[in-house]
């Protein structure tokens, strides 16, 4: 399962305004290695450093030119993480038994999904994606 599939308004905000400087793969490259971890921007660009190997040398140069010397709290993104894997349980095809394998709930908690997400109102899960 991954963010890249998901809607960027579901994102919080300080996420989305990294995406708006280095772009949603980045941006999202970086939430899943730090998320929940406070993440120091050097200040300057540097061959050796862990994030031009993660993200590439453009955005990693134009990460240090917004953010340069900054500590950035990451957050994890789990309200947009938990989104994704219900749309994707209740859109799959596969039987409940397989999805409770794989997601890690049980049968029941998959049925019970299901009707949450179908039970709730059409403008709920319109916003979702």
């Amino acid at each position: 399962m991954s963010l890249y599939n998901a809607d960027i308004a579901h994102l919080p905000p300080s996420v989305q305004d990294m995406v708006g400087v280095v772009g949603l793969t980045a941006a999202l490259a970086i939430v899943e290695e730090r998320g929940g971890i406070r993440l120091c921007v050097p200040a300057q660009v540097r061959a050796d450093h862990w994030l031009m190997q993660k993200i590439g040398a453009e955005a990693f140069a134009r990460l240090v030119q917004v953010y340069a010397g900054e500590e950035i709290e990451i957050p994890k993104c789990d309200a947009a993480l938990r989104a994704l894997r219900e749309h994707e349980i209740v859109n799959s095809d596969e039987s409940n038994a397989r999805l409770a394998r794989r997601y890690g709930y049980t049968e029941r908690g998959i049925r019970k999904l299901k009707r949450r997400v179908r039970n709730a109102a059409p403008d709920e899960q319109q916003s979702l994606f």
